[in-house]
């Protein structure tokens, strides 16, 4: 996809960080936005800033892990707009703690904001795109996490990112089939200094008990402020609205930021190899 100015674009995750680095790109080049959050003041001044660049907005107040939240988004995005041509699926948040001593709790709340979010977008956008039979391009938020091996004190987020990477590489494969002009990218960078670390703030209340101790305990508290340094110390936003277009511009798939970390991408699938062989030697 090359040409931009005059196309919709519908991102989720919006109102901060990521999602509102590619919105201003996208305002930049003259694309009308849908703008989906769960953040309703921050999504709101994000599109004042938006239409200060003199670009048409969309705000869809939604819980993307909620499929009849993430439908009526994309429902008034075309009843608005008509048509949908690039898709950044890129809500999401992040839990800290041992898979010993996780609430099931957060194991819900990561993995359907992190993963079903995708999935119910891509579930009500990709048919339209398909229609349209015109470029578009569906792209989604996962990490270096979806790429690599996983840590213990992040189960949770790990497991969410590989599926999510896993939505990507299955898209990619049926609008291959399909003969479809839709390009496809998953985008999985390191620590970026986005708002992530504040999406506790935003946890709505079926995914939250706040009379289980472990949201006391030392653990918890360690691995938030973990977290906390490692996002503060994460790469700029600036240039990564910019990085993500070209992307949809070369029809790159895996988006990695950080070169440094291929060695480790390396390592998880030399492993799996060597585990394979094993396999053969066993049965032969």
């Amino acid at each position: 996809m090359k040409e931009f100015a005059g196309n919709v674009a519908l991102i989720t995750g919006a109102a901060h960080g990521i999602g509102y680095s590619f919105a201003l790109e996208a305002a930049r080049r003259s694309m009308k936005l849908s703008l989906v959050d769960i953040d309703v003041p921050a999504m709101e001044e994000a599109a004042k800033e938006l239409r200060g660049m003199g670009a048409e907005v969309l705000t869809c107040p939604a819980d993307v892990s909620v499929y009849e939240e993430a439908k009526a988004s994309v429902d008034a995005t075309m009843k608005k707009y008509g048509r949908i041509d690039v898709l950044l699926a890129n809500a999401g948040v992040c839990t800290a703690g041992s898979i010993l001593t996780m609430p099931i709790k957060d194991w819900e709340w990561c993995l359907g904001v992190n993963t079903m979010g995708i999935v119910h977008f891509v579930h009500e956008v990709l048919p339209i795109m398909e229609r349209q039979k015109t470029p578009a391009h569906l792209m989604c938020t996962a990490s270096i996490a979806g790429l690599r091996g996983g840590m213990g004190m992040n189960p949770s987020y790990f497991c969410s990112k590989h599926a999510a990477v896993s939505v990507a590489e299955s898209v990619k494969s049926e609008v291959e089939a399909s003969g479809s002009d839709i390009g496809v990218s998953v985008f999985c960078p390191m620590y970026v200094a986005t708002d992530l670390y504040h999406c506790e703030d935003r946890r709505p209340a079926r995914y939250w008990d706040a009379a289980d101790p472990f949201y006391r305990s030392e653990e918890y508290q360690t691995g938030r402020e973990t977290f906390r340094k490692n996002i503060a110390a994460g790469m700029p936003l600036e240039g990564i609205g910019p990085r993500l277009f070209r992307a949809i511009e070369d029809n790159q798939m895996y988006i990695v930021t950080h070169t440094e970390t291929i060695p480790y991408i390396e390592s998880r699938h030399r492993a799996i190899e060597e585990d394979a062989k094993k396999e053969l030697t066993i049965h032969q």
